[in-house]
């Protein structure tokens, strides 16, 4: 096979083969995350919880509902990502990951939306396995490259990811459209493009379960899930004084920053929805114009941590995010909010591709599931906390914009952690 490039000496060469195959698991993954904040949030918010049956807004429900799932991310990840370490099976962790987050769109697919407890069951379940599969992803990453190979194909990664979430989304929102057609209902409609997600999720990951990805050496694993993570905890501290507060830096303001984003993405569909009362079809095609400004902002972010270093490729993302959330409270009009989309666009996947590339070259030797398995859990809890709080403050003052506070300062917090990062020109 023809190799990519010359390999560090811990990293065998990579082909183009798994190359190719590491990129199309964001490809696959992004058919969910559009679809999540799209037409499942539609959903969740306008059909089965449209009443409000619970005596609850759908504002209030949805952001509840994803702080429940990261929640359930956050006790399931250590477990899971330290038995991919101690068992050197990333690639079947990853797979059991995306079967996961397929079944609950079949969930959703199958169950009447007046089945609200499944309903919900099913955006959780979802969710979690999405979660789940992007830890593996990026342990899967510190496997194949390092450097800046590692920024390029984590920057390709999300930027496939932006096209294949645009193209699952336009074929789902086709379903949707074509309802009375083939004799739905439009929540019947709905249902068929959950079902079609799933499928999509899992043909484009498929390639994955034949690719040859290579696993950390055996040496150094503890014989139980909780030893290694004790082992991964001391393995920080003989790392030595110095890279062990680099290390522990960069994943605690990570995890402030990545949740706070990944809490900001979720709840801009819902402000859409309710403030501004566009349609699905509207928000469907407010997501698409973010997913095409997306894809060269993250491509655009990559080459920037190649040339300039990451610590500068970061600065330009947060101060970018900053910037969103804090026009987020001044909007009043459509055209306002497709502003603010675009500028939203092009830090998106920025942050979130140069965070990957910096934690795959950081962790320790064997260990890239339990590092990015921590990552995860800090993310959805601090996440967890982001969507309580913004779900809380606008329960307390029924302005649906209170949240920004909690999420701008959660931004800052992360921020102010990561400042002494390594630039990618360091290594």
């Amino acid at each position: 096979m023809t190799t990519l490039h010359a390999a560090p000496e811990n990293v065998p060469p990579l082909t183009r083969s798994t190359a190719a195959a590491w990129v199309l698991l964001d490809w696959a993954a992004s058919g969910f995350s559009t679809v999540l904040i799209t037409l499942i949030v539609a959903y969740v918010e306008k059909v089965a919880f449209k009443e409000s049956p619970w005596g609850l807004e759908p504002g209030v429900v949805w952001p509840w509902t994803l702080a429940v799932a990261m929640l359930a991310s956050a006790v399931l990840t250590p477990g899971a990502s330290a038995w991919a370490d101690r068992r050197r099976r990333h690639k079947t962790a990853l797979l059991v990951s995306v079967a996961s987050g397929a079944a609950g769109l079949g969930l959703l697919a199958l169950v009447p939306p007046t089945a609200r407890l499944a309903v919900l069951a099913g955006v959780i379940l979802g969710n979690v396995g999405f979660d789940l599969a992007a830890v593996f992803t990026g342990s899967l990453l510190a496997m194949i490259a390092s450097g800046t190979t590692a920024d390029r194909l984590s920057a390709r990664g999300f930027a496939a990811g932006y096209a294949g979430g645009a193209i699952a989304l336009l074929i789902a929102t086709s379903i949707v459209a074509a309802h009375d057609s083939l004799g739905l209902t439009t929540a019947g409609g709905l249902r068929a493009a959950f079902a079609f997600t799933a499928g999509w999720w899992l043909c484009f990951a498929a390639p994955a379960a034949i690719a040859r990805f290579p696993e950390a050496h055996d040496g150094g694993h503890a014989g139980t899930a909780a030893g290694e993570l004790v082992a991964f905890a001391r393995s920080l501290v003989a790392r030595g004084q110095t890279d062990g507060r680099q290390l522990a830096a960069v994943l605690g303001g990570s995890m402030l920053v990545l949740g706070a984003v990944q809490t900001a993405i979720a709840q801009f569909s819902s402000l859409a929805l309710e403030e501004f009362a566009l349609e699905p079809a509207a928000l469907v095609k407010l997501v698409l114009l973010v997913q095409a400004v997306a894809l060269p902002g993250a491509l655009a972010i990559g080459w920037i941590s190649q040339r300039l270093g990451r610590r500068q490729a970061l600065v330009i993302c947060l101060a970018g995010w900053l910037s969103v959330l804090g026009l987020a409270w001044f909007i009043r009009t459509v055209p306002q909010l497709y502003g603010l989309a675009v500028l939203l666009a092009l830090v998106l996947g920025g942050v979130q591709s140069v965070i990957r590339a910096t934690v795959a070259e950081a962790a320790p030797e064997g260990r890239a599931g339990v590092t990015f398995g921590l990552l995860q859990v800090g993310t959805k809890l601090s996440g967890a906390a982001a969507g309580l709080a913004f779900g809380g403050l606008y329960l307390a003052t029924g302005h649906p914009r209170a949240g920004l506070v909690a999420l701008l300062a959660q931004l800052i917090v992360g921020w102010w952690a990561l400042r002494g990062m390594r630039s990618g020109t360091d290594r």
